[in-house]
């Protein structure tokens, strides 16, 4: 029980590192954080594979990924949901509002 919330603990961690902006560009320092967390992670699941398969898995692919961004400075997790009304009306038809039907149909 308790390996199963540190592992939690440790990704909530990460996300909550990761994503306090939406900027797709990640700065050194998240770039770096994201190297160690994500080789931390990684060899953490190769070593418990034959254990917790499950787990091993998740924590091999979570390390994979922060691995991946922090080598190439691309935050994939950026949530890109727009906040404003204003926002949400780029992608959509002008003149209608963002939960309305479009007129035409």
């Amino acid at each position: 029980m308790l390996g199963y919330l540190n592992h939690k603990i440790a990704i909530l961690t990460g996300k909550l590192l990761l994503n306090n902006e939406d900027t797709k560009e990640m700065e050194v320092g998240k770039r770096l954080i994201s190297i160690i967390a994500g080789a931390y992670l990684f060899q953490r699941g190769v070593r418990i594979i034959t254990k917790s398969p499950v787990i091993a898995l998740q924590e091999v692919l979570l390390g994979g990924f922060l691995l991946y961004n922090g080598a190439t400075g691309i935050n994939l997790f950026a949530n890109r949901r727009p906040k404003e009304a204003a926002d949400m009306r780029r992608n959509q038809i002008q003149g209608n509002e963002p939960g309305a039907i479009p007129a035409f149909v």
